[in-house]
């Protein structure tokens, strides 16, 4: 009976590597540690500057996450559309009033809705040090990696 148990646990270790770049556990193991603690690492940097930044001698940081990013176009002082960091840390958007009025403006609006978050957000995440700027690069344009590869 012995054996069939070492049988079995040795066609779960080979089920569970397979697939992966590590020939036995304790190396995939390790892996994983190195990954938890660079993990560790960023979430604590981050935890520690938004605790940071709770004191007023540090409320500049957040200023510009507050007044947050804008779309204007042409000569008009009004906002098509601005995204801004909430008191609560949320992200907000206001609309202007014209623009969800106008019957073709869908797809402006939310392409302009779209690429306004998406940049406050990624660089919000990048000065929390939750990302790196390669990080967002990478995710922001998969296409250049390959072309840079060529």
């Amino acid at each position: 009976m012995p054996r069939k148990k070492k049988l079995l646990s040795s066609n779960i270790t080979k089920e569970r590597l397979s697939g992966t770049p590590f020939s036995s556990m304790s190396e995939m193991s390790a892996a994983s540690e190195a990954i938890r603690r660079e993990t560790w690492e960023q979430l604590e940097k981050a935890r520690i500057k938004r605790e940071l930044l709770q004191k007023s001698e540090y409320k500049f940081f957040l200023e510009p996450f507050r007044k947050g990013m804008i779309c204007k176009y042409g000569e008009k002082n009004d906002n098509l559309v601005r995204v801004f960091l909430s008191d609560e840390g949320g992200i907000e958007v206001d609309i202007n009033e014209e623009m969800k009025s106008e019957e073709n403006s869908g797809a402006l609006l939310s392409a302009l809705i779209k690429s306004t978050s998406d940049s406050l957000f990624s660089n919000y995440l990048k000065s929390m040090d939750i990302i790196s700027l390669h990080e967002v690069n990478e995710a922001e344009n998969p296409k250049t990696k390959k072309k840079i590869k060529k």
